[in-house]
């Protein structure tokens, strides 16, 4: 038992009423066994000085706590301290806690959306392997037929605005030439 448990102890004692030598309201004493006494405690064999504990309950309180309009004024009121070393977690989980494979968590999110989700929507479900092959390759082609033809397209565009471009230049050059020479001026 510790010091602190002690003087709680032996506070409690002193603070609550003593049992017992009253009379019940029936008038009739209840029959008790006459009741053994208490070994003797050994104060030095504990560790602990009966002075030093008398001393310290003998001195006014360090605090006075005023009660509210909830609590009665005439309860004890009892402060504990309890000193001990802390534990380190290898003194609370054992010596062989770090040891061994960790135990498996929870399933992964690919495990849940497997468990989840119908086989008839998974992938190329409703085909078989082949059929599967044959739908991918033709998705592929249709792809690169398309980026294909995009492209043609734009090619064909800028062909067509370069053309335009050169036919809009002779235009100027021949009709420059012909104001040259409607002017009476050397071709050059």
């Amino acid at each position: 038992m510790g010091l602190s448990a002690l003087i709680f102890c032996l506070a409690l004692g002193s603070a609550l009423p003593q049992q017992g030598g009253g009379s019940s309201s029936t008038g009739a004493e209840p029959a008790s066994k006459p009741e053994a006494p208490a070994p003797p405690v050994d104060a030095e064999e504990m560790g602990v000085s009966l002075d030093k504990i008398q001393r310290a309950l003998s001195r006014p309180p360090a605090i006075t706590v005023q009660p509210t309009t909830r609590e009665r004024s005439d309860l004890p009121l009892f402060r504990m301290n309890i000193e001990e070393r802390r534990l380190s977690i290898q003194e609370i989980l054992g010596p062989d806690a770090f040891r061994g494979p960790a135990p498996y968590g929870g399933m992964t999110h690919q495990e849940f959306l497997d468990l989840v989700t119908p086989t008839d929507v998974k992938g190329f479900a409703p085909f078989s392997n082949a059929q599967a092959a044959t739908v991918a390759v033709t998705a592929f082609a249709l792809q690169w037929g398309l980026k294909t033809a995009i492209r043609a397209l734009q090619d064909a565009k800028d062909e067509r605005e370069r053309e335009a471009a050169r036919r809009e230049v002779q235009e100027a050059l021949e009709a420059l030439r012909k104001a040259r020479r409607e002017a009476g001026l050397p071709e050059r």
